[in-house]
């Protein structure tokens, strides 16, 4: 699902857009949400009972992938050939299975994860990013009117998220924290 209508660039821009810049509108939206769903490490859509693969772990415990953990609810888990397993349970704040008997081959999980109201900051990442690729020159990285200067780039492509939008995304991505341990002498 793109996180941003062609009509959400119209509005912002202040004009129609062509036929011609419709289709690259639309192109780019669709390159944008999947900059930011890679960049966040998140899957944004809803999926209502939908199933991925997780490879065995060997332990008691198997850990679900950040990508399908927001507002994950695991309805089902079987073996990767489909036979129903039983004995297992989610454990929602740690986002892992446990099963006594152990994750010992690969299983499917059957659930529904993603966001039920997407959030507004990715559609004004994703509206600012396309505005912000549709005003560049492939290949250009300077033009000066004055004195006539231009400079080309070695890049190709202008899609790649902005520091701006990284900087209204971070929210969204998976933080590294420090924990500290003491041990407290018996």
């Amino acid at each position: 699902m793109p996180f941003a209508e062609v009509e959400d660039i119209e509005k912002r821009l202040g004009w129609p857009l062509t036929p011609e810049e419709t289709a690259k509108v639309q192109a780019f939206i669709d390159d944008c949400t999947i900059l930011i769903e890679d960049y966040c490490g998140k899957d944004f859509e809803r999926r209502e009972d939908e199933s991925f693969q997780l490879p065995a772990s060997g332990s008691c415990f198997l850990a679900s992938p950040r990508r399908y953990n927001p507002y994950l609810h695991v309805t089902s888990v079987a073996h990767g050939d489909g036979v129903p397993l039983t004995g297992w349970e989610w454990k929602p704040a740690s986002f892992t299975l446990y099963r006594a008997e152990g994750w010992d081959e690969p299983v499917t999980i059957t659930g529904s994860w993603g966001y039920t109201t997407l959030p507004g900051v990715l559609k004004v990442a994703t509206a600012a990013e396309v505005i912000r690729w549709m005003a560049q020159t492939p290949g250009l990285a300077m033009e000066r009117t004055g004195e006539r200067e231009v400079e080309f780039a070695t890049a190709s492509s202008p899609q790649s998220l902005s520091q701006a939008a990284k900087d209204a995304l971070r929210r969204f991505r998976p933080s590294a924290t420090t924990l500290s341990l003491r041990r407290e002498d018996r």
